[in-house]
């Protein structure tokens, strides 16, 4: 096998086993104007490009984090003209159809439009803490020390509880 169909055959077993991942990244950084698929075909491009220089020093699930969220953040900052106010209820589709997967369902939804309302950084943050990763893990993604991501960690969940109170959103 040459290595030209090797690296192709790795990179599509690698974007097919992690699409889910870069898709959440994208609708976190993309409004409803369309630059989901901008941001996901940049992330692929940024992909292929450093499959070559990726050492494997990392877990490739943190390495495709750590190159969709700083795609993501680069592109933000390339096309700041583009709110940062991003509405994610134009992205995700209502697949609740009882009353119980109606109000589960209410309370992810509007968190995840109370992210979308965080700056670029605190957005990549708790993305990664609510997808359970340790706090070294979203240290290596992000370039911040571990003892920094716990406290702003803190300090966003606080954040997130304020705005939260402040749009009248109680649990259910």
């Amino acid at each position: 096998m040459t290595r030209k169909t090797e690296k192709e055959k790795n990179f599509l077993a690698i974007t097919s086993q992690y699409k889910e991942m870069i898709a959440k990244v994208c609708y976190l950084y993309s409004g409803p104007e369309g630059t989901f698929d901008d941001l996901y075909q940049e992330i692929l491009i940024n992909l292929w490009q450093g499959m070559d220089s990726f050492r494997g020093d990392a877990k490739v699930s943190t390495w495709i984090y750590r190159m969709a969220i700083n795609t993501c953040i680069s592109w933000h900052r390339r096309n700041s003209r583009h709110s940062s106010n991003y509405r994610l209820d134009d992205v995700i589709y209502d697949k609740a159809d009882t009353s119980d997967n109606a109000a589960a369902f209410e309370e992810y939804r509007e968190l995840y439009r109370l992210i979308s309302l965080l700056g670029p950084i605190d957005k990549a943050l708790i993305t990664l803490w609510l997808d359970e990763k340790s706090y070294e893990e979203i240290g290596s993604i992000t370039g911040i020390s571990t003892s920094n991501v716990a406290v702003r960690i803190h300090r966003i969940k606080e954040k997130l509880s304020k705005m939260a109170a402040q749009s009248g959103f109680t649990k259910g």
